[in-house]
Parts: structure tokens; sequence; C-alpha cells
């Protein structure tokens, strides 16, 4: 690497010897190196200049050290604090659930009756569902035109119903919706079938759906909501307008109530239940999440898969410790204080390689005991070590409870955590799940922080900390620690003094100072080059008085 600790510091905007792109034509009468001369005398005011721009260099890299580490935070949260995905949220009760499902013997599970997903608390073992009916919701089904008709959506509604005029204002009530739903369509003539189920679908808040089948020339109107307790009522509205339609129903008459799912199940190990009073077609019994599709029989095979929760344990615990381990190596990485950020002249005497390596060396320590940082390594620390309230499991290497995690015991890495007993935590997700799930995920609900914090799950408060040191997951602009200080500048005053000081903040105040000195260091740079202008203007009369005096005198 070259040695630049001899490197002098040259000011870019100074002509011929000192550099620059003004071209000065100096010395000529007087024989002086105006440029070297104006060189040196600048020299004392380059190196101020170049201080304050090392200064201001050295608030970038650790801008730059933050933003990669709060990238790699942001990048842990995408893959483990995701709400929008169950497979990427490691706070969903579906990763702690140890179980396989399979066919029974040499059948494939029949999903299109129903499907079988069990949670924590399923047995293990055959599933057996006989459907007799799925769950409903109110409506009727009418038919408008003989099967197979498909022009008949786009048909206009004045050639259904030849008495149709006027808008069609539909008043419909059901029970699920927090308002009658008032669904009115402008009818001029041109409005069709397809135009009539939008208004209702778009106007109905999902309430209510609308739609035909041109299979079967079938006209329906149901609520979303399912169950014997769901009724739909066309309370008011155009009625002869609709009548070809709806049929024999009239306004303020109560359509069809919908209907509950009517099952047997067979557990593992018991026998056939009836139930009958599910209002809908997705529910939980013992542990196990059925989801009905249509009439018929299904089953499937429970097994258990200790496997899937733990990998999902260690695959979390493994980036977490890459992130960990980044942040303390950058709280403890010394300086040395012998490379300090280049100047501009030192730089254009070395090669790109040499520079490269310089500023690897110049970066070292830029982050070392940063106070953001240690408090936030502190924090994830305590959020494992911390017991978890009411979950009868803990962390550590020792004790009848643990379940085979702890802190490492590398001096160097105090926030890392070791799987110390691979075997301790299987057993733990298979004969306690319910527990592993409370002491890793469970969210309080106490208003008081002291009892939240120690009834949160690990992960939970560990998702806590992210927060509010980067922001929430898939978020980029935001006020939390970390990211604010890193990012957001809060003065654009002229004297850059009424900020909260975070980096940019600092690299602004910086800029100013640099602008101010460059503009002084430029004014003084034009004095020198004025006197000795003026220097060389009086030397040049002399020289020219001396020859019309030697010419008046023969010599």
């Amino acid at each position: 690497m070259s040695d630049v600790s001899s490197t002098s510091s040259t000011y870019t905007g100074m002509s011929g010897a000192g550099g620059g792109n003004m071209i000065r034509l100096t010395g000529m009468s007087t024989g002086l190196d105006v440029d070297g001369i104006v060189k040196k005398m600048m020299a004392a005011e380059q190196v101020k200049v170049d201080k304050v721009k090392q200064q201001q260099q050295t608030i970038k890299w650790k801008q730059e050290a933050y933003q990669g580490i709060i990238k790699d935070v942001k990048d842990l949260q995408s893959s483990f604090f995701d709400v929008t995905s169950s497979s990427k949220n490691i706070l969903s009760s579906s990763n702690f659930t140890p179980y396989s499902v399979s066919g029974v013997g040499t059948s494939a599970v029949d999903t299109s009756v129903a499907t079988f997903t069990p949670g924590i608390g399923a047995k293990t073992g055959t599933y057996k569902i006989h459907v007799d009916q799925v769950a409903t919701g109110s409506g009727l089904t009418n038919n408008i035109s003989a099967a197979g008709s498909p022009a008949l959506l786009t048909t206009k509604l004045t050639d259904i119903n030849a008495s149709l005029t006027g808008n069609i204002s539909l008043v419909l009530n059901a029970n699920d919706a927090a308002n009658n739903i008032t669904v009115t369509l402008n009818n001029t003539g041109d409005a069709t079938l397809g135009d009539l189920i939008n208004a209702i679908n778009n106007q109905g808040s999902g309430s209510v759906k609308a739609s035909y089948s041109e299979l079967t020339g079938g006209f329906s109107l149901n609520t979303s909501k399912t169950g014997t307790n769901t009724s739909l009522t066309i309370k008011s509205g155009t009625t002869n307008a609709i009548s070809s339609i709806l049929g024999t129903y009239t306004a303020d008459s109560e359509i069809q109530n919908g209907k509950n799912a009517d099952v047997t199940i067979t557990p593992p190990g018991g026998g056939a239940v009836q139930v009958t009073s599910k209002t809908s077609n997705s529910f939980i019994i013992d542990g196990m999440n059925y989801n009905l599709s249509s009439t018929g029989d299904a089953q499937v095979s429970v097994g258990m898969d200790t496997q899937k929760v733990f990998d999902k344990i260690k695959s979390f615990i493994d980036k977490y410790n890459t992130v960990v381990d980044e942040i303390q190596t950058k709280l403890t990485e010394k300086k040395d204080y012998s490379y300090s950020p280049l100047t501009d002249a030192q730089k254009s005497q070395m090669k790109d390689s040499d520079v490269t390596a310089w500023e690897a060396k110049a970066k070292a320590g830029i982050l070392r005991n940063d106070n953001n940082l240690q408090t936030m390594l502190t924090n994830l620390t305590q959020a494992f070590t911390t017991a978890v309230s009411n979950t009868g499991l803990s962390i550590g290497r020792y004790g009848g409870n643990t379940i085979g995690l702890d802190t490492s015991t590398d001096y160097d890495k105090p926030g890392h955590i070791d799987i110390t007993d691979e075997t301790a935590l299987k057993n733990a997700i298979a004969t306690n799940g319910d527990q592993v799930l409370k002491l890793f995920t469970n969210a309080s609900t106490s208003t008081d922080t002291d009892t939240a914090y120690k009834e949160n799950g690990i992960f939970t408060r560990i998702s806590d900390i992210f927060q509010k040191n980067v922001g929430y997951t898939n978020t980029t602009l935001n006020n939390a620690i970390l990211t604010s200080y890193a990012n957001k500048q809060d003065d654009y005053s002229t004297t850059g003094g009424s900020g909260t000081g975070t980096l940019p903040d600092q690299i602004y105040q910086q800029q100013i100072l640099i602008t101010n000195m460059t503009k002084t260091l430029n004014d003084h740079q034009e004095k020198y080059y004025q006197q000795y202008s003026q220097l060389e203007t009086m030397m040049n009369n002399l020289n020219t008085q001396q020859a019309q005096l030697s010419s008046m005198l023969g010599s």
C-alpha cells in the first residue's frame, strides 16, 4: 500500500503548478513562480478544508454502516415477521404444529369434500368425516331462461322483462351486514343482467353476492355469511322492474334462510360423532381445522413431524445469529487512527486497489461502542433470557424444563443463540406444543408494560424490538430509532444548527462548513493573484521605462 503520510494536500481550484481548469500566465515580468507561491500560501487553509471533508466522509461511512445493518434487519423481518404470509411469519401458530397429513393407505385425501389442517392439540391417527350438508347462506336461485343461453348475461333487461322502465332501486337486508344494502342501477334502456349483477356485487360490500350460470340459466342471490341464523330480505324496490328475475318474490318478503353444516366426524381412537351446529364450513374441533367443500366422505392420516417445527425455529435462529453477530462485530471492532479518509490529492497519487485497501482499514471501528446498536443488542439478548410467564419452559443449559436453547458461551458473541440440545427441543415440540407456541409467540393483552413484556413470547419481543429500531416489516421510511438516525434529515436551515443530530443533519452541517471555507479559500486565492498581477503590471511598466531611458541615452 502506498505511503500517503507525506503527501501534501492540493487545492483543486489552483492553476498552473497548483492544478485546476483556469489558465493563468504569471511571472512573465518578475520571473517569480506565482502559482507555486500562491499554492504554498494557501496550503494551510487547504488543510483545514481537507480536515472537514475527512470528518464528513467519516460520518458518511457511519451512515453506510448503519444502512447496511438496517437492511439486514429488514431482510430478517421480511423472512420471519411478514404477517401477510403464514410461512414467512414465525409468530403464526401454523409454524408450530408438528404434524404431517396424508391419505389413508393408498387413498389420496379427497379435498373436494373437505380439507384437514391439524393445529396445536390435534391427535395423531386417522380422521374420518361424512358431510351430509355444507353450510349455506340465505338466498334464491331462479331459472330465468333456457339452459345453455350464453348471450343472456349481455341481453338488455328490457328484453327480459318488457315492463322494465326507469331506474332499478333494490334494498337488500342481510342480517350479517351493518346496514341495509341499497343497490341502484340507472337503466336508460341499455342495462343488462350483467350490469345488475355487477351493481349488486360492487355495492353490497361483500355481504350479498349475485351470479348467473350460463349453463343452467339460473340467477342466484345469496348472503356471504352462512348458517341457519342467516336471512336475506328484499325490503323495498322497483318490484315490477325485477319481477322476472326474482320470480314470485315480492318486496318485504323473506327469502329462504341459510343452513348449518351437518357432518359426522370420527376422530382417532374414538367413535363417530354427529355435528350439526356449525354455521360455517370452516371450524376447529380439538385442534383439528376442518374446511368443508361439498357433501361426501373424506379421511386422512395425521402423523407426528417435529422436524418441521424444529427446522423453522432453527432457520430463524441461524439468520438471527448472523445479524446479531454482525452488530457485535461492529460494536467491538477496533479503530486504527493511523488510517484516516484520504484527501483528493492523496487519492490522485495512489492506485485504485490501494485506495480501496486503505479505506477498508479507515472504515474499521466506525461503529465501535455505538449507543443505539448496543441498546438494541442488549434488548435482543434480554428477550431470550427473560422468562416468559406461565409457560413452564425456559431457556438455558440446565434444568428439567429447559428446551435446549441458550445464549452462547463465546465471550465475543454474547448475543448469539445456540441450540444446545436438539433432542430436548424436539421433545418439547412433540409433548408440550402449546407451551412451546406460547413461549415463542404469545402476545400479552395486559396494559401494564412490565406485565406485558413478561407475558410476551420471545419472538414477539424480538418483533417489537425490530419495529422500535427499524420500523414495521416491509416499510422503509419511518421514525424508528436506527432508521431515523441514519436517514432522516431534520434540519435544512442555512446554518445547519437546528436539527436533532441525525447523521444526515451532521453531513449537512459539514457541507455548509465546507462550502463556506471553500468560498473563503477562493476569495483569498483570488486576492493573492490580483496582488501579484498588480506587481507584474508595475514591473512591466518599470521595464518599459528603463528601456525608454536606455534608448534616450543611446545605450
